[in-house]
């Protein structure tokens, strides 16, 4: 094949370099009815908080970014990868070619136009699509295992960035080819294309236990889409929020859009306990997700997060997965959008994050502090957050206790006076000794009046 897609082959915007177009909400898709865009460009408002996080450090997918210069090298390696396949299957290149040329201008309207009518587009699709194919089937040419291990998770992340995707109907249509499997399976292969991100980006990725997801197969946009869906809340969960939505419309906004910091709940006597995501696929009841939380006060006020590792691709992931969920239909779930806000309201400084890191709450890969509370708080800006917020009942129930000043004072005596061993056994001594001096008074006022 010649060279996929030239500099020119769509028409840049001027400011960084990819199809001019402005956000537009994104309509219904599934695999019959495939139009409209469904693979959007970042918001201006959200580049320009941090442009770094939204581009891709090894591969480019799809037009957006294609032909910068930092991912030249993978178009190599996506040629050879091609070549081996059809070394492998026994098909012809001009297979593949007509097999994409049917299905261009579907995709065309997958993206925000315009995009130049070239034969080079066509192309793209196939490389780049067969390339990732590769990656789900775990069918690793030799050329792709020389690449060094930090390359090999950067590409890996580079995926699930919002302007790096190609439609999912596409990547299916190719694996039915490689694969040999005429029809082929849409929810075999959803399945296995969401099982490689959990093994290969295990830590930052450790938000849900589930290899599934919940919508119809047919309705997955692309891979970014599909990790989305496979991240959401429990269904317990989910039914929870749904049951206290209506409540929502007879209390004060700020009753469940806000609640203070870790360090002033602390002070208020809720404490926090951290919980890991179980990873135990064959046990679905034991499947927890990240953004699972609950407030409880059986033993004490207390809100159970489930643990965050943060390390360098934590702010990637989620500044990607909220401009995702910057596009959504309404009444379509931000469950991510709606978690940041939660930590953003738990967190003001690095004592909030020291807090939750002792808890258990926060896995700190990055080291300081201070920089984890800069992260999130600077996650949130320029998003635009629905009404529906996810954790309103959470927000409700922490607000009614703060408010009552007995479970503040009752903090108070156990921070000052229940802290340690030696202090609890300070405050029983002091008792005693103020109970016997009593008793003694009594006697001798009682002996005084005898006589």
């Amino acid at each position: 094949m010649s060279e996929i897609i030239h500099e020119n082959c769509y028409a840049p915007d001027v400011e960084h370099g990819s199809p001019i177009s402005e956000p537009a909400p994104t309509p219904h898709i599934d695999r019959t009815t495939k139009v409209g865009c469904v693979i959007h460009e970042v918001p201006h408002r959200l580049r320009k908080v941090k442009e770094i996080a939204y581009e891709p450090n090894v591969i480019s997918i799809g037009p957006y970014h294609y032909g910068k210069k930092h991912l030249k090298a993978m178009e190599v390696i996506k040629r050879s990868c091609f070549n081996q396949i059809l070394e492998v299957i026994k098909l012809e290149s001009s297979e593949f070619i007509k097999a994409m040329k049917d299905s261009e201008e579907e995709v065309r309207k997958c993206y925000k136009g315009p995009i130049d009518h070239c034969e080079k587009f066509v192309e793209m699709m196939v490389y780049d699509g067969c390339f990732i194919v590769q990656l789900i089937r775990n069918i690793y040419p030799e050329d792709l295992c020389n690449l060094g291990r930090h390359s090999r998770k950067d590409m890996w992340y580079d995926l699930l960035l919002l302007e790096n995707q190609l439609p999912f109907f596409v990547l299916f249509k190719l694996d039915c080819m490689i694969m040999r499997k005429g029809e082929g399976d849409f929810d075999e292969f959803a399945r296995a294309a969401i099982s490689p991100f959990q093994s290969e980006l295990l830590g930052s990725l450790t938000w849900s236990g589930k290899k599934t997801y919940t919508s119809p197969a047919e309705d997955i946009k692309h891979l970014l889409d599909l990790v989305h869906n496979c991240c959401r809340p429990s269904t317990q969960g989910i039914f929870q929020h749904q049951k206290f939505k209506p409540e929502t419309t007879h209390i004060s906004y700020r009753s469940w859009n806000f609640i203070r910091s870790a360090t002033e709940l602390e002070d208020a006597g809720i404490h926090f306990l951290g919980k890991k995501v179980v990873q135990n696929l064959d046990q679905e009841e034991e499947i927890e997700s990240l953004f699972d939380i609950t407030f409880t006060k059986e033993h004490g006020a207390c809100l159970k997060i489930p643990t965050l590792c943060i390390d360098d691709n934590t702010e990637r992931i989620f500044r990607n997965f909220m401009a995702y969920e910057q596009f959504t239909q309404i009444g379509d779930p931000t469950f991510v959008s709606d978690y940041v806000l939660f930590m953003d309201n738990l967190i003001n400084t690095g004592k909030d994050v020291q807090l939750l890191c002792t808890s258990g709450i926060i896995d700190n890969w990055l080291g300081d502090d201070e920089i984890v509370a800069q992260m999130i708080n600077k996650l949130r800006d320029w998003i635009s957050f629905t009404e529906d917020f996810y954790y309103a009942e959470t927000f409700v129930r922490v607000n009614k206790h703060c408010k009552r000043k007995w479970n503040k004072y009752m903090a108070i005596l156990k921070k000052d006076y229940f802290n340690s061993p030696w202090s609890l056994c300070s405050f029983v001594a002091a008792v005693v000794l103020l109970l016997l001096t009593m008793l003694q008074t009594i006697y001798t006022v009682l002996s005084y009046h005898h006589q």
